[in-house]
Parts: C-alpha cells; structure tokens; sequence
C-alpha cells in the first residue's frame, strides 16, 4: 500500500512551526515586585486538541493539577501564589504541564494593573543556542521619555531566565564579551541572572527555554508593567518580517539582534550596518501609521520594544495556517491579522469570512493587515496560505503578542490537526470489496465529487506516474440506476460529473465507477461492471480543531458551515 500525503498549496516557503505539545516547561519570574501589597495571579490556560485529553500541571514542591479535558475550550489553571520566582540563583520553581495528547498552552502573568503573557512554546521548539539581545534598559527608558532618570540597582537592568528543559544536568555557558560563566542546571530547574549587557549567547548541552525579562518597566503616570520575552533560538531566525502596528501605540522602537554583520530595510528605518553579536534600538516612526515590512541582509532577531511590553514579531518563516486566539479579558481584545493582499479576502474567524474587513496595505510588500475585534477565544485560520496573527489587550497597559500557531498547513475545510491523506491500494479488488477495505484502512473509497477534489486526486495520480484505471466512490442505485456517491456509510447526491467520452454507458455495461487515464492524462471517469478487479484510492480525512465546524465542502463532507454568530468585528489598523 502506497500512502500519499494529500498537501493543499503552500504559498511562501518556511519551516513548519507550531505551538502544540505533550510535554511544556516554563516559569514565572517577578512581576513588579515580590514586596508589592497585591497578590500575584499566575495561571495557565490550557487548550486540548482531542477529546478526553489528561492534562498534568506539576511543580516542584509537590503541588499538582490533573484533570480530563474536553477538545477546543481553553480551561484555566490557577498556580500557588510562591511559584513567582525573584531571586537571582538556581532554584526549582518551574512549572511543567504533561498530556496524552496534543495542547497549546498560554500563561498569563497578572499583579494589580500590571498583566503579561505568553505562549509556553513545547519543548520540541526549545534550543540550545540563544543570542542573547543587549536591551540597556536606562538606555530604553530614557530614550523613550526623552529625559535622564536614576533607577535602583536591582530594577536598572533585564533579567535572563534559564529553564532545563531535561531531567539531566545541564551544562549552560553565558557567553560573554570577556569572560564566559558556565553553570550546571539541575534537571528542571531555573536560573535567573541580572544582565550587564556583556551577554552575548546562551549554549547548553540539552534543549532549554531562555526569557529576557523586567518586572516593572516604567511607564507613564507613575505605573510600571512587567514584560516577558520568550526567546527563539538561533535556528528559527529569519530575514523576512512583518512587523505589526500595535494598536497604534505611540512610542515604538524596534531592537534588532544578529550574530553576523548585517543590514536591515524597510519601514524607513535609519540606514547602517548591525555588527555581529550586537544588538541595535531603532526608530520606526512609519509603524503609527500601520504595519511594515522589514528585511535584514542575514537572518535576525527583531522585537518591538515600548514601555511596557516586549513583542517579538513572527518572521515569514513561521507564518502559520491557523491560530488561536485567547484573550485574557473580552472587554478590550483585539486580533491583528496580516495576510498575503492577493488572499486576505478568505481570512475566516471561526466559520465565517473576513469579506467585509477593512485591509490596509503593507508598504513595499505583498501582505497587507487588518484588527479585527474580539469578544472570546477564537481560530483565524486561511484556507490556502499562511498567515500571522497577533492577540492585542489594552487595560492600563498594552499587553499580548502572537497567538498560538495551531497548524503550519493550510486546509480547504478549517484548522486541521491531523491532514487528510490518500492511500493508493495496489491490490485489485471488487468495487465492493475495495469500498469495505478503504472503510477499514481509512475512511472511505476516495469521491472526486467536485473540481478541487478531481484535481487534487489527478495531481496525486501523475505525480506517483499511476497510468491505470482505479476504483472512485462513485456508483448506481440498484433502484433507480441514478448514480450517487458511497461514502463510508453514506450516501450523496452527484452534482459534479467528469465523465469521459461517451460515458457513462448503460446500466447493463456497468454499475460502478472507476478513473482512467486518458491522453490528457486528467482522469476522467468510466462505468465499469462492480465484480471488475482494479485497484483503487481511499482516502482519509483531515481532523479539524473542534472550536467550530469545518466550512462545507465535498472533499471530507457534506455538512453545510456552521456561522459563528461571534466572531469579530473589523476595524482599521
């Protein structure tokens, strides 16, 4: 048995990215001040992709959550209040999260106004090398106010959080510009360092999670907000971004960070050259008036920085087919969605077109973006290409960042999980007896019943070079000789013929169907007696991210869409 992976049109090249897992670790670091009179919320939410998912939250001393979950509804983890971790040594307050199935996790930092998030990345997406960004904060803030201020030793510069991903003993080296520090992490513990700006990478034996982090980075008003930036490693760095207008937030720079001398363009970005192992604040006045596209000579690492959150922009590489989105609170979410201009009309939120959003252009690019208001969790997914999406709330501060990458691979029919596939059978078989196999193999005898089906099938067939007639799900009532289509166990309507010259022929000549190869070699379709030997194609379909029902389409099944009557409103960027 031959097994093909039925892949719909990737537009854009890239890896495949996405934030699903078994197995999560992460931490909490400080958030304004441990002293501070309010209380820390930190909690988790954890969506299961399956039903009847075990989700485990553990942490060191012993504390544990486990509960079933069912599929696409994010449950909310509250953690013990001493998980908040601000000392600056190894200790063992981390927080790991298990299941038996796929997840997506997001924690949310909260302490009075002060709000953060992030999503856990899994361990499958941890490194072992990091470039480290030299974010000078005294620099920072009084670039942004314009002004020169005195900040106290403990809160004058940002913190390097260190998590072991394995339960070994890590062996990580802080690169520096003079002399490196090496430290030996215990398994699934946490180092947390106050930067000097020296640092310049983090390398380590076994995989581990790097975040750059201030608890309390000043703000107007006499406020402070606590920002976290999960770093990527050195292996998912890209020269391609698009960079997202945040809210049309005043006072935006961006931090570029590269290994190896480069330049950087768009946005009207000032001109020069990056060195290696530096980093650079640069102005980009042109984000207030909407998103930028920005290229770099080498691949880099970008982040918005602005008092009061650190955001580090998807590059193109890990656009992604569908995300979703968690909105900590509904009263002021916003999703930012950039998309390739030729095909931000088939944007979907949920069940239902973006057809009526207002799109603005990406200067010097061929994306363009839109906000689209949020009133819950919800999955923006696009059909044929990928895209980024950014989760945005404004409470006394701005905070969020991307969303969570469900799915690299786009799907005519939603958010799909597990992609549909075609198994060529190469046994020869009654019809009947090929339409119980694929039931047993599969799900079903393949039905090309309509073009996008009949073509993906004909792209499968030459690209295998199979020049032989094969069994479709395709056959004639023994009561009517109307012809229908057998799927697993049941039965459709036809609407979509491919029939060849002079078929279908009558009855007595053939109550099924099979594909031929013809001179065009596009496979149309025969009548053939059902007792005939051939071979045939089942086909299996995709399984889709339950937060909403697939759009209608013949390819996995015959429902209509089932409209969301709340996905978001659009407004402009």
């Amino acid at each position: 048995m031959l097994t093909i992976l039925l892949i719909t049109a990737l537009f854009g090249q890239g890896q495949s990215w996405d934030s699903l897992g078994i197995k999560f670790i992460t931490a909490f670091p400080e958030n304004i001040a441990f002293h501070y009179p309010v209380s820390p919320v930190n909690s988790l939410k954890i969506t299961a992709l399956y039903a009847d998912t075990v989700v485990t939250v553990s942490t060191s001393d012993g504390w544990k959550y486990k509960d079933t979950l069912p599929a696409g509804k994010p449950v909310t983890v509250t953690l013990p209040l001493d998980i908040e971790e601000y000392r600056f040594t190894q200790t063992h307050r981390t927080v790991r999260i298990s299941s038996t199935d796929h997840i997506v996790v997001l924690s949310i930092s909260q302490r009075g106004d002060s709000v953060q998030t992030n999503v856990v990345q899994p361990v499958k997406n941890l490194g072992t090398f990091y470039s480290i960004p030299s974010l000078n904060y005294s620099k920072m803030i009084n670039t942004f106010y314009q002004l020169t201020r005195n900040f106290s030793k403990i809160y004058s510069t940002f913190r390097l959080v260190i998590i072991n991903g394995e339960n070994v003993n890590n062996y990580v080296t802080i690169v520096k510009m003079a002399e490196n520090k090496v430290h030996t992490l215990d398994p699934y513990s946490v180092l947390q360092l106050q930067t000097d700006g020296t640092e310049i990478a983090v390398k380590s034996n076994y995989i581990v999670a790097v975040m750059m982090t201030h608890p309390c980075v000043e703000m107007a008003e006499c406020r402070c907000n606590m920002v976290v930036n999960q770093l990527y490693p050195n292996s998912q760095w890209d020269r391609r971004f698009v960079v997202p207008s945040i809210l049309k937030t005043s006072n935006v720079w961006l931090h570029l960070t590269s290994s190896t001398n480069i330049t950087a363009s768009g946005g009207h970005l000032e001109s020069g050259t990056l060195e290696a192992s530096s980093s650079k604040l640069l102005s980009l006045p042109s984000l207030q008036s909407g998103s930028q596209f920005i290229n770099t000579s080498d691949p880099a690492s970008l982040r918005l920085v602005s008092p009061g959150f650190i955001i580090e922009p998807i590059p193109q590489s890990r656009f992604s087919a569908c995300y979703l989105v968690v909105p900590v609170s509904s009263t002021d979410a916003k999703a930012l969605v950039i998309a390739e201009t030729d095909y931000m009309d088939s944007v979907y939120i949920d069940g239902d077109l973006l057809s009526s959003a207002k799109w603005s252009t990406v200067a010097n690019s061929e994306y363009s973006s839109v906000l689209v208001s949020l009133n819950g969790s919800h999955v923006i997914w696009h059909p044929s290409t990928k895209i980024a999406v950014y989760v945005f709330e404004k409470g006394t501060n701005v905070y969020g960042g991307p969303a969570v990458s469900l799915s690299a691979k786009p799907d005519p029919l939603g958010c799909a999980l597990v992609p549909s596939k075609f198994n060529v059978i190469f046994k020869p078989q009654t019809w009947p007896e090929s339409h119980q196999n694929c039931i047993l193999v599969s799900d079903e005898l393949f039905s090309p019943s309509n073009k996008a089906a009949q073509m993906e099938m004909v792209d499968i067939l030459n690209s295998e070079g199979l020049n032989e007639r094969l069994w479709i799900g395709l056959r004639r009532s023994l009561l009517t000789l109307e012809w229908y289509w057998q799927r697993g166990k049941n039965a459709y309507n036809m609407t979509y013929t491919q029939w060849g010259t002079g078929e279908p022929s009558v009855a007595e000549k053939g109550m099924c169907a099979s594909v031929f190869p013809n001179l065009n070699m596009d496979f149309h379709w025969k009548s053939v007696p059902c007792c005939t030997q051939l071979k045939s194609i089942c086909y299996t379909r995709a399984l889709y991210f339950p937060l909403y029902f697939p759009i209608s389409n013949d390819i996995s099944n015959e429902k209509g869409s089932n409209s969301n009557s709340n996905a978001g409103k659009n407004e402009d960027v």
